[in-house]
């Protein structure tokens, strides 16, 4: 687990405390928390009184209020996906809980309170996650691509069992994701499923060492990392010229493939994350 400091963001402050709590507390504690929450003057406003109402429904019976999974169809990430809460569920986050985009979600109370079912049904009910996730490949017998975490991580052992098992008892699911949990996931002592890529996130707190081990592990795909190129760029400028150039300099000639910003479309024969053909290849991001 780690904590993220929020300067001059009182409110993002108290949902992290509650996310705390979501991730080590018991139910008891969890529902005396949201009840402190929504009873805080920061979050009088109507669209957090109605998502903290339906989180408090979740931790009473178990079953979710939110969509598990996002299915995709949007330009950005066209694939089904899974998310949780950052940072206390990210035990490898080094600097990359300085420029997490995840957090920004929480201005938003529906986004906010999906990342906390989800975290809270990892703990109490993985039925439900195993449930939606049997008829997603149901409704897909041709396969389906699966990002395992937009935000969050495994963060524990338990979790990584838990998906790896999932993962291999769903062949249809072709799945990659991004980790720094990677201590955890060297822990695993199960089989690895072939329709799963790991992509090595950059900003973690590992020793060179054990990202050597990581390195070995046969789901590692290669390395995803954020690069500087001396500006924050925007969405729309992956992908150009100026800043593969950019990435290029920065990288100081090392051998890499320019991350367009939008997934499903950056090679002719699929996304560069998820194709053990591009095993080993650094794939970098300007930071934005």
């Amino acid at each position: 687990m780690q904590i993220k400091t929020f300067k001059n963001a009182p409110k993002f402050t108290l949902l992290q405390q509650f996310a705390v709590i979501v991730q080590t507390g018991t139910p008891a504690q969890i529902n005396d928390a949201i009840l402190a929450l929504r009873n805080r003057p920061e979050f009088s406003g109507k669209a957090w009184q109605i998502n903290f109402t339906k989180l408090q429904s979740i931790f009473s019976d178990g079953n979710p209020r939110f969509s598990i999974f996002a299915l995709g169809g949007n330009s950005k990430l066209p694939f089904v996906s899974f998310s949780t809460l950052p940072g206390v569920t990210c035990p490898g986050a080094g600097d990359c809980l300085d420029f997490c985009y995840s957090f920004r979600a929480w201005r938003y109370p529906a986004a906010f309170a999906r990342m906390v079912q989800n975290a809270w049904l990892l703990r109490f009910n993985k039925r439900a996650i195993v449930d939606a996730f049997k008829d997603i490949a149901r409704n897909n017998p041709a396969g389906f691509d699966f990002r395992l975490y937009v935000d969050g991580d495994f963060s524990s052992l338990y979790d990584v069992d838990f998906w790896m098992l999932l993962l291999a008892d769903t062949p249809s699911a072709r799945a990659y994701g991004y980790s720094k949990s990677f201590i955890e996931l060297l822990k695993f002592q199960g089989r690895w499923p072939t329709n799963y890529q790991l992509n090595i996130s950059g900003g973690h707190n590992a020793a060179p060492a054990t990202i050597e081990k990581i390195k070995a592990l046969p789901i590692t795909r290669g390395e995803f990392v954020a690069v500087s190129i001396g500006r924050k760029v925007k969405g729309n400028e992956h992908g150009t010229h100026a800043v593969n150039a950019a990435l290029r300099a920065a990288t100081k000639g090392e051998k890499i493939f320019p991350c367009p910003g939008a997934c499903g479309a950056c090679t002719g024969k699929g996304h560069a994350c998820g194709m053990q053909t591009l095993k080993g290849i650094k794939i970098a991001i300007a930071m934005h």
